[in-house]
């Protein structure tokens, strides 16, 4: 009894549109439910659209109309498009762009992606048309990576929508798309092939590192090196050297360290592979180690000056294993002495001491004593700071260093006392 009150009822609404897609909506609801007066609530739903004065308000009833019908898994829906698409050539070319957007976004949400692509293709302007076949290409790949349902098929109408996109950024936007769904199905090379398909500099940099990420992610990267070098190879020829130090940049961001040196290297400027290993200790830390396992001791003793200079300045920026990595990168003393320093301020004079041991100048020795003096007296191990002190070569700075130290040691000590005196004077 209700159901017919509540049709009945959608007669009161003035808005033919809107009364036209609320039948449909009813419709949809008592189909999915099973109640037979589906057909009543749909017939309604269509003489109302067919009732409205305006061809494209009209055309866009029908369609609303169509989708409900397609949701209730009704077949007859695919005939009210075709129908659209064929009656609403009479429109304005704009107004027609739009009803055929629209059509195409309702078939894709049917899952209908063939009629979608055909829909799209009649749209007039060329961008609106790229868009649309863009968002078709998206959602494949998005079906392709979370459900694994007709994936060949969908991928191959990926593909076929591919074709049609001519405008920039929008096609250079689609073939990442395909490469992300080649990856999701294990079509690795297929995948590295097509990055010499995108045209635009900046998608082109963001689909390599997406490549190179996905792959790794998939712990396939190392399988793929030759390839994606020879992509990368193709890109720094299409767009310029320019772009070396971005695809340099995102084999390091991978953990690939040799192959971004290698890139870096015919560059012939070391100050960007300083710049290149300031970035990632800021952005990620954990990609560091493989770069300066890269590098060469001429080139490891400048990036790691820079790098512990960094650290020194933030010591959050770092961790022992950058730390560590940077020692096994260069033999050089003066790079050893600042890994002994972020010792000390880390509270490790033990660490600091044995490093320090491996130090042969007198004058970085001198400096890491006397830093390691000062850090043993504030934890109160007087001793062992004397013994720091005297460590320092200069014979007047180890005498102040020591004259300190002692001095120190007695205000402490006197300070002691002096509180154990008043609190006895009070009790």
């Amino acid at each position: 009894m209700l159901v017919k009150e509540v049709l009945s009822s959608v007669e009161v609404i003035p808005d033919p549109y809107v009364k036209s897609v609320t039948y449909a909506k009813i419709g949809e609801r008592l189909a999915k439910a099973k109640n037979k007066v589906y057909k009543v609530a749909f017939l309604k739903a269509m003489e109302t659209a067919k009732s409205i004065d305006e061809p494209a308000s009209m055309f866009r009833a029908l369609l609303s109309v169509g989708y409900s019908m397609g949701r209730a898994g009704l077949k007859s829906s695919k005939r009210i498009y075709s129908q659209v698409v064929e009656d609403s050539k009479v429109l304005p070319e704009p107004q027609r762009d739009l009803l055929m957007r629209l059509s195409s976004l309702y078939m894709l949400a049917l899952g209908e992606i063939n009629e979608a692509i055909t829909h799209a293709l009649e749209i007039a302007n060329p961008l609106m048309r790229d868009e649309v076949l863009l968002t078709i290409i998206r959602v494949n790949t998005r079906m392709i990576e979370k459900e694994k349902v007709k994936v060949a098929y969908r991928l191959r109408k990926s593909r076929l929508a591919l074709e049609y996109i001519a405008s920039e950024p929008q096609r250079s936007k689609a073939i990442l798309e395909v490469i992300k769904a080649h990856i999701a199905l294990g079509s690795y090379e297929t995948a590295v092939s097509y990055l010499s398909a995108i045209s635009d500099p900046n998608w082109a940099d963001r689909g390599f590192k997406e490549v190179l990420f996905r792959l790794r992610n998939k712990d396939v990267l190392g399988h793929f090196i030759e390839p994606l070098e020879g992509a990368a190879r193709a890109m720094i020829e299409r767009f310029g050297r320019d772009f070396q130090y971005n695809l340099a940049f995102a084999f390091a961001l991978a953990g690939e360290g040799e192959e971004a040196v290698k890139l870096l290297r015919e560059l012939g400027d070391s100050e960007l592979m300083k710049k290149m290993a300031l970035k990632l200790l800021e952005l990620d830390n954990n990609a560091l180690p493989s770069f300066l396992g890269a590098l060469n001791e001429e080139e490891a003793e400048i990036v790691g000056k820079a790098v512990m200079n960094a650290i020194l300045a933030n010591p959050e920026l770092g961790n022992e294993d950058i730390v560590e990595a940077v020692g096994k990168s260069t033999p050089s003393e003066e790079v050893w002495a600042k890994i002994s320093r972020y010792y000390v301020i880390m509270g490790k004079p033990d660490v600091a001491m044995k490093i320090a041991s491996l130090i042969k100048s007198p004058e970085l020795r001198s400096l890491i004593m006397a830093d390691l003096s000062h850090q043993l007296l504030k934890r109160g191990e007087i001793e062992r700071a004397i013994d720091a002190a005297l460590e320092v070569r200069d014979e007047k700075f180890a005498s102040i260093l020591v004259a300190e130290i002692l001095i120190s040691a007695l205000e402490k000590e006197l300070e002691g006392k002096v509180r154990l005196w008043n609190g006895s004077g009070k009790s």
